[in-house]
């Protein structure tokens, strides 16, 4: 147990002075970044006036009011938000490392490799504009729809939220993965990143053999439509242990395909 402890405290300071890498060299390019972080909040705006289109004149689609799916974008652009912060473009360079033949160098260094690859930098170029429209469209959907709010509801969207994320990180984790054996598989993590656009909408417009496809098979919808559905009531709790379950075999099928990967792959030196 002790030896757990000790692993963990290593990794989170590890992750502190990854942390504190990435800030300082972001703070270099002062002005880019301001730029980069009023983005989000054009493209937010672009994204309400577009919602507003197609809620004209009507009250809802699929069982969706508005401020029912303007919540259900706040919380996808929360977790889109979270993985580009954490992995998304740490695996984006670590599958260019591989192309490279760069990776050698990583494969050389006293750490855990998966952990390297995945968390090695934080982006936090967009975070200021990302956490505006977030946190605008959450209180506010919430403030409009009149929620009564319980603590079980809080706590098990909160955990839903956690699930989600791991969800996703595993997704884009493993299909990363895959250019230890193919080069140019940044095509599969692009078709992922478009395919979440699926989970943007409420999930009953989708027929139900698509709909249970992406909760199981391909579980996109996870990534933010099951969080804001459980807070909505729209779904039952039993929704995150099913997340749970999900969580357990994509990090178990990452995990053979990552250890397989890494006794295939060829280093730029064989």
């Amino acid at each position: 147990m002790r030896r757990l402890v000790n692993k963990i405290k290593r990794y989170l300071k590890l992750y502190y002075y990854l942390t504190k890498f990435s800030v300082m060299s972001i703070l270099i390019y002062r002005f880019n970044s301001l730029l980069v972080g009023f983005t989000p909040i054009v493209w937010m705006l672009g994204t309400i006036s577009f919602l507003s289109v197609i809620f004209r004149g009507s009250e809802e689609i699929a069982g969706w009011s508005f401020w029912e799916v303007m919540l259900l974008t706040g919380v996808h652009e929360l977790l889109y938000l979270l993985g580009w912060l954490t992995f998304i473009d740490n695996l984006n360079e670590f599958i260019y490392r591989v192309e490279q033949g760069k990776f050698d160098i990583t494969l050389s260094r006293p750490v855990n490799h998966r952990f390297l690859v995945s968390f090695n930098s934080i982006d936090l170029s967009g975070v200021l504009g990302g956490l505006v429209n977030t946190t605008f469209l959450i209180g506010l959907s919430l403030i409009k729809l009149k929620l009564f709010i319980s603590w079980d509801k809080i706590l098990f969207f909160l955990i839903s939220l956690i699930m989600s994320y791991l969800i996703f990180y595993f997704l884009v984790f493993l299909l990363s993965s895959l250019s230890l054996y193919w080069i140019k598989s940044e095509t599969f993590v692009d078709w992922l990143l478009s395919s979440t656009e699926f989970d943007r909408y409420p999930a009953d417009l989708y027929e139900q053999k698509f709909k249970f496809f992406l909760l199981t098979l391909f579980p996109i919808l996870f990534v933010s439509y099951v969080p804001a559905a459980i807070l909505l009531g729209k779904l039952p709790f039993y929704y995150v242990i099913f997340g749970l379950f999900i969580v357990i075999w994509l990090y178990l099928i990452s995990t053979i395909i990552w250890r397989r990967g890494l006794r295939h792959y060829q280093s730029a030196s064989s």
